[in-house]
C-alpha cells in the first residue's frame, strides 16, 4: 500500500489555506521539515505524526493510507468525525496502543540497526580474509626470495 502521508498533509494544509510557516508555527515544527514530509523526502517520527493527526483531527492511518484528493468534503468530514469518536473511546478505556506503536517503531529501528551491523560485520570478515590472503602471498614471496638468495 502506498504511503500518502505527504500528499494528504499538503492537501489538508492547502484546504485550510495555511502556509508552511503558519502550520509550522502552530505545530512547533520547522517549515522545512513540513515541506520534507509533504514531498516525501522524509517521514515524520511517530510523535510528530500524532501532533499532525491531532491538529487536523484525522487518524494517522487515514493520513497515511487514504487519498484525500479523491475524497469529497463530506467524506473528509467523516474521517475527522471518526477521529473524534476514537479519541473519546481512547479516553474511556485502558488503551495501550500508543505505547505499543512506539515500541513497535523502536523495535523496527533496532532491527534495521542490527541488519546494518551484520552487514558491517560481513564486510570486516571479508577484509580480514583478504588481508590473510595477502599475508600468505607475501610469505610465499619472502620464501621464494630467501631461496633465491640461498642458491
Amino acid at each position: 500500500m502506498e504511503n500518502r502521508f505527504g500528499s494528504n498533509l499538503r492537501f489538508l494544509r492547502k484546504k485550510q489555506k495555511l502556509t508552511l510557516e503558519t502550520l509550522g508555527d502552530a505545530l512547533k515544527i520547522s517549515k522545512s521539515a513540513i515541506s520534507d514530509y509533504e514531498i516525501g523526502k522524509t517521514f515524520p517520527p511517530l510523535d510528530v505524526c500524532e501532533i499532525i493527526s491531532n491538529y487536523f483531527g484525522i487518524n494517522i492511518d487515514d493520513l497515511k493510507n487514504s487519498d484525500f484528493s479523491e475524497l469529497s468534503n463530506s467524506q473528509i468530514e467523516e474521517l475527522i468525525a471518526s477521529k473524534g469518536l476514537n479519541k473519546h473511546q481512547k479516553e474511556n478505556s485502558d488503551d495501550f496502543s500508543n505505547i505499543r506503536k512506539q515500541l513497535e517503531f523502536h523495535n523496527r529501528l533496532l532491527g534495521q540497526q542490527i541488519e546494518g551491523l551484520q552487514i558491517q560485520l560481513q564486510l570486516v570478515k571479508q577484509i580480514v580474509e583478504s588481508k590473510d590472503s595477502e599475508i600468505k602471498s607475501l610469505q610465499i614471496q619472502v620464501r621464494l626470495l630467501e631461496e633465491k638468495l640461498n642458491s
